[in-house]
């Protein structure tokens, strides 16, 4: 799942899978851990994990792909969120194409919230 900063991510992640484990690379050495050794990472999270800010650790692709083409039978072994276009970054295409399906997470319209929360209001400029 893709998507700016703070369009939701990792709180629609938590929310539509609690019961997965979320391992943030925003923490800087969880992510120097996944750039050094790949593989004690990904065993030491219960699968399948949730990795978010998945572009902090790029080095970590070529093992999430190698693990994918070894389990070739089984769906969702990882769930990847991440600040940055995957498909933009040179080492997610080559690693995870035809491997991964990709979401694209848009900001709420504001239609879209006052749907949801018509209690909510905003004041705005008479010339916007």
């Amino acid at each position: 799942m893709t998507g700016a900063r703070q369009t939701g991510k990792t709180s629609l992640v938590r929310r539509l899978f609690p019961d997965l484990e979320l391992v943030t690379l925003d923490l800087p050495g969880e992510a120097e851990q996944a750039e050094r050794d790949p593989r004690a990472f990904l065993a030491r999270h219960r699968p399948p994990p949730v990795i978010d800010e998945v572009q902090y650790a790029p080095g970590l692709f070529r093992h999430l792909k190698a693990c994918v083409d070894s389990h070739r039978d089984a769906n969702g072994l990882f769930m990847l969120t991440g600040s940055q276009k995957l498909g933009l970054m040179p080492s997610v295409f080559e690693s995870l194409a035809g491997r991964a399906d990709i979401v694209e997470l848009e900001t709420l319209s504001w239609a879209e919230v006052h749907r949801a929360r018509p209690d909510l209001s905003v004041e705005l400029p008479e010339d916007w």
